[in-house]
């Protein structure tokens, strides 16, 4: 037991200060391994991040090369000037640009008659590149290249669409629709639409059903049914025309048509039977509202429903009928002019058009009827080159001693009346329809030497034959050239060269151009 009298002696000053040196030096060690830690992860961290630098520099060093090679083929392309050829066409580096219709149709014809498309280049084994969208006549079969003669070449589309009637691949919208090509042949980048015509010729009962099971695999709405001869139930194939036509109605372009003109056998007994049953069937097709129209136009004919025809350009809609003979036969031109009609509705350039029938006179020189002629169509057109689309109607063709001709119609928007009318000084007889510089050119000849050119243009809102040239062989040998203006020669010229008339008159020089 201590005495209460004893004291606890406190430590001395040399213990303190070694317990303080050793806490130090203790507080120091952890200070340095916190530091080292600290320096081990900003080493790794400086580490990675020179890491990640080296690999954006490599990446900056491989985009700048790249930069600098697109640059140095950009510049070699620049380089290589677009050389203008003997038959029109630019050539680039040894590839042919398209960049017209006119184009496509000059090297389809190269094509079809195996040649040059240059001195030692043969058309159909060169290279092109279309350069713009194309819309060919839809009314107009093309194909680049032919069985004898098949595409070889390569044919760079560069993502632009040909729009045309391709009749290889019958009714398929595939680039391979537009050729006819050998194995060979490198055809890429390529878009078509299809707007090839199906055509039926009705004779017998497999025929109406062939047709039947084949509507539903046409793609689009442009099928044209003649029925060629008597005794036929053509109802069912009425029907199923109809119900295809609502189906792809709506489609600019799309048609369908139905044809009474039975010339391969003699009408029978009860002739008069069958052309009700006839009639039936074609106002099945044209349509319950668009029948009552028809009737009426009965009224005012002496003959029976031969014709119908569903169209659409752009958002209108076009019933177009024809009446025949009462004998049966096709229209003919004997006292008054035969006439067919159209039923119009629904919109064009923004405007409602209201339900209306148009009849249409033919005139006397015409020598076939629009039913039985496949070159029927409406076709939007600035004809009176008042920048707003009207119709123009092509009727078909016509032929005689003369040559062959086109028959043409045209309807102009009215905008204070809010309907179509018929523009009655439009040219209806024309060789050869081109719209150029608000005039129309008509080219044509009758035999070798006898060319003409007709200037049409408009004068006081109505069109006027303003000019005219006809160049012609005397029985001498020698050319002559004959100018007119207005209906009355105004020149006449002896040419020492056939060429000299394309100085004589440069803006009428068009002899070249189809």
């Amino acid at each position: 037991m201590k005495d209460k009298n004893s004291k606890i002696n406190p430590p001395n000053k040399s213990t303190l200060l070694s317990l303080s040196a050793l806490c130090l030096l203790l507080f120091l060690t952890i200070q340095c391994g916190l530091l080292a830690n600290q320096s081990r992860e900003l080493s790794a961290e400086n580490e990675a991040l020179s890491s990640a630098l080296a690999d954006k520099e490599q990446a900056v060093r491989e985009q700048t090369r790249e930069v600098t090679d697109l640059q140095t083929r950009l510049t070699e392309a620049a380089s290589i000037e677009e050389v203008d050829t003997e038959r029109g066409f630019l050539k680039k580096n040894g590839t042919y640009l398209i960049d017209t219709k006119d184009q496509l149709w000059e090297l389809c014809i190269y094509i079809e008659g195996d040649m040059e498309i240059e001195p030692g280049v043969p058309a159909a084994s060169a290279s092109y590149r279309l350069r713009d969208d194309i819309c060919l006549t839809p009314y107009q079969e093309f194909c680049l290249g032919t069985k004898e003669n098949p595409f070889c070449g390569s044919f760079d589309g560069d993502g632009h669409l040909v729009d045309g009637a391709f009749s290889l691949m019958d009714g398929a919208d595939v680039p391979e629709a537009m050729f006819c090509a050998d194995e060979s042949a490198k055809i890429e980048n390529l878009h078509v639409f299809n707007r090839m015509i199906h055509i039926f010729d009705l004779n017998c009962p497999s025929d109406c059903a062939e047709l039947e099971n084949h509507l539903p695999d046409c793609e689009s709405s442009r099928v044209q049914v003649r029925v060629s001869t008597w005794n036929l139930d053509v109802q069912k194939t009425a029907e199923a025309l109809r119900t295809h036509w609502g189906k792809t109605a709506g489609t600019d372009g799309a048609h369908v048509s139905m044809t009474f003109f039975p010339d391969q056998d003699e009408p029978p007994a009860d002739a008069e039977a069958y052309i009700q049953k006839m009639h039936a069937a074609l106002c099945t097709l044209a349509g319950a509202e668009y029948t009552e129209m028809i009737e009426e136009a009965l009224t005012h004919e002496k003959g029976y429903l031969w014709f119908v025809r569903l169209e659409q350009v752009e958002g209108l809609i076009c019933c177009t009928f024809e009446i025949g003979e009462p004998d049966f036969s096709p229209p003919t031109y004997k006292d008054d002019p035969c006439n067919y009609y159209i039923i119009t509705e629904g919109s064009w350039r923004g405007k409602t058009v209201p339900l209306r029938l148009l009849r249409i006179p033919y005139t006397d020189s015409e020598m076939h009827s629009i039913g039985i002629n496949t070159g029927y169509h409406l076709e939007p057109v600035d004809f009176n080159f008042d920048e707003k689309p009207d119709l123009l109607i092509h009727e078909g063709g016509s032929g005689g001693s003369g040559g062959s001709w086109g028959n043409y119609r045209a309807l102009v928007w009215n905008d204070t009346a809010g309907q179509f009318e018929r523009f009655s000084s439009f040219p209806a007889q024309v060789f050869w329809l081109q719209f150029d510089r608000q005039r129309i050119i008509n080219r044509w000849r009758t035999g070798v030497s006898h060319e003409c050119i007709d200037i049409y243009e408009i004068v006081n809102g109505e069109y006027v034959c303003t000019r005219f040239l006809v160049t012609d062989c005397k029985p001498d040998g020698e050319i002559q050239l004959i100018y007119y203006e207005m209906g009355k020669p105004v020149k006449t010229h002896i040419l020492s060269d056939i060429d000299e008339r394309e100085t004589l008159y440069p803006d009428m020089n068009y002899w070249t151009q189809g």
